[in-house]
């Protein structure tokens, strides 16, 4: 690895690198490697998580899982347990539970085991093995007091009280239901209540939909809100950080107006107050990203055929700011709430725009690209921001970066060849910090002095062919060249002195020379005519060209080719697909089938529509 320190004066959280070289920390002084933590250089560490608090730091390699703990400044492992092939794994908000998760397989022989273990995350003993078949999911929701906890099993939310998972406390049971979402806002706090919301897909016609239920009333006729909708596969869930508000962000696989591959999408809200609303769109076009201001009050949406929209609602999902249109997949804001990140990662360019969330409406802080990056964190002190170029999204250049929120590089480290040896880079988080260790600050759009200089990319230049590589590139024109390598090849087919020898007109365009061949041909045809005998008797017609039907009414003017109309067989070529629909539907009604009412008013335009066919067919 290589890279450039930054200022000593800066305080910020560790850094977790993951990669094919293992699992290590790096100091917020240079993000050299933290003396006080040792690497895990097992090669295959599939998952590490943070606690809450972030004094502890859980893995997995696939041969164990390892608590280290954080006491003045060394990170110690507290406890080892034995648990392989640990794909996923979760800190309680307290960071007193910890929650692994393994693939759900079945093997010959042997008896299925539970893949669901919640384990003490002190002394590492054992509470709970559960089966959680999908990855879906799998992680169990608290509250932010650890004062209630659910999880889905099959058709039903169980529900656990004070971390006591020997026995189910409540359950909410609701035919069909595939996904829920529980608010997290702490449940004993002086009125605060927890609510639940849970969806239950449409089936044989009958639409989808979501009810809202408050803990723990949840009887058939409780629900606070109802929420129908039609077109949805699935529906995932966000809840503000207070408990009022949750976006449903509905997701149907298949567009049915086919205007888009990825299906279509929609967002509506519901609160605790009972009230259910659907967020109009400015621009047609998939959801990138909603995310909810830390205040929960506003919320952020990146939506729209590319180049896509951003704008701002309220609670209430009333546009508030337009952010403008540009190449954007996403919305970010900092654990302060002052500063929300609009930013285009993944298989866009990089650009980022900056905004000041503080005061009447937002107010733009600065622009810059991060180009060739896969992923992007915001620090916990708010001010910082890492980017990161991974594996396998990108195997070449991995390493990340740390930024400043006006724009400055403040640090770079490249991974792998020709910076360091084989690696790849996998994952970079930062370690969490709780809000009250970095308060809010005030923003400003003064750039502070970075520690390197951004990476100069070598300007980007048009593609010369080989074979006119290492000429000048003042006199040099691709089109130039195209033409001239075309007319070479009708040169000599036409045999006719190639370009070069003066004996010809330079062409400008492959159009110039599409427009000659025309004049040329219209020129000989025009002769051929004035050769027909004067006596009124028809010049031959051309059966080769007859038997052309591709060129009707172009290359010959034969009978049909005068009577041939696009826009007359276009109108009979869709008459005629609706009567194929209606012979299908009248099928189907004669066996039985029981018909929706635009489908019977379509059967009985049969008629009118055989007229208009008979119509068309004698005009012609």
């Amino acid at each position: 690895m290589s890279g450039v320190g930054l200022d000593s004066g800066v305080q910020l959280p560790n850094l977790a690198v993951r990669g094919s070289a293992g699992l290590s920390l790096h100091t917020p002084k240079d993000y050299a490697l933290n003396q006080g933590f040792k690497p895990d250089e097992s090669k295959n560490v599939k998952t590490f998580q943070f606690s809450h608090d972030g004094n502890k730091l859980a893995w997995s390699n696939l041969n164990t899982v390892q608590i280290s703990v954080l006491n003045k400044g060394v990170w110690t492992v507290s406890c080892t347990l034995d648990q392989p092939k640990v794909a996923a794994l979760a800190w309680s908000p307290c960071s007193t539970h910890l929650v692994t998760w393994e693939l759900y397989a079945s093997i010959n022989g042997q008896e299925l085991k539970p893949n669901l273990n919640i384990w003490n995350g002190v002394t590492g003993e054992k509470l709970r093995t559960l089966y959680q078949k999908k990855f879906q999911g799998w992680c169990p929701v608290w509250t932010r007091d650890q004062s209630l906890c659910s999880r889905m099993v099959n058709n039903e939310i169980q529900f656990y009280v004070d971390s006591d998972f020997s026995e189910v406390a409540q359950k909410l049971h609701f035919k069909k239901v595939t996904e829920f979402g529980m608010s997290t806002n702490p449940r004993k706090s002086e009125g605060d209540k927890t609510h639940v919301v849970v969806y239950a897909p449409g089936a044989k016609g009958s639409p989808g939909f979501c009810k809202l239920f408050m803990y723990p009333n949840f009887g058939e006729n409780e629900a606070l809100a109802h929420k129908s909708f039609f077109q949805a596969d699935s529906v995932d869930m966000k809840w503000n950080q207070q408990g009022t508000c949750c976006l449903l962000l509905i997701q149907a696989d298949v567009d049915k107006s086919n205007n888009s591959y990825y299906g279509n999408q929609q967002l509506h809200g519901i609160n605790t107050k009972g009230d259910t609303f659907m967020i109009s769109m400015s621009k047609a076009g998939p959801i990138y990203h909603a995310a909810w201001s830390p205040s929960g009050k506003q919320f952020s949406v990146v939506y729209g055929a590319m180049p896509s929209k951003a704008s701002l609602f309220n609670e209430k999902g009333d546009q508030l700011f337009d952010f403008g249109t540009d190449h954007k997949n996403m919305a970010l804001y900092n654990q302060q709430g002052n500063i929300l990140m609009i930013a285009g990662f993944g298989n866009l360019r990089g650009k980022i725009d900056m905004w000041n969330m503080i005061g009447a409406k937002p107010e733009h802080i600065c622009a810059f690209e991060a180009p060739d990056q896969t992923d992007v964190k915001w620090c916990p002190d708010g001010k910082h921001f890492a980017t990161s170029t991974c594996a396998p999204r990108l195997r070449t250049e991995n390493g990340f970066k740390i930024w400043h929120y006006t724009g400055s590089l403040m640090y770079e480290k490249k991974i792998g060849p020709p910076h360091g040896p084989q690696e790849e880079l996998w994952e970079v988080d930062w370690q969490i910090r709780p809000v009250e260790m970095f308060p809010s600050f005030a923003v400003s759009k003064q750039p502070v002095q970075g520690a390197i200089q951004a990476r100069q990319e070598a300007p980007k230049q048009a593609y010369r062919p080989p074979q006119a590589r290492g000429t000048a590139s003042k006199t040099f024109k691709l089109s130039e060249y195209v033409i001239e390598k075309q007319c070479d090849v009708i040169d000599k087919k036409n045999g006719i002195p190639a370009l070069g020898g003066g004996q010809q007109e330079d062409p400008t365009s492959k159009a110039a020379l599409k427009n000659k061949r025309r004049r040329e041909n219209a020129k000989k045809r025009k002769d051929e005519e004035e050769e027909t005998p004067a006596n009124g008797g028809a010049p031959p017609i051309d059966t080769a060209k007859q038997q052309h039907s591709g060129n009707k009414g172009k290359d010959y003017q034969g009978a049909e080719g005068l009577l041939f109309d696009p826009k007359v067989e276009k109108k009979k070529k869709k008459i005629n697909e609706k009567l194929f629909s209606i012979k299908t539907l009248k099928q189907q009604l004669a066996e039985g089938k029981e018909l929706e009412k635009n489908q019977l008013d379509k059967i009985s335009k049969e008629k009118e529509l055989m007229e208009e066919l008979k119509e068309l067919s004698i005009r012609k």
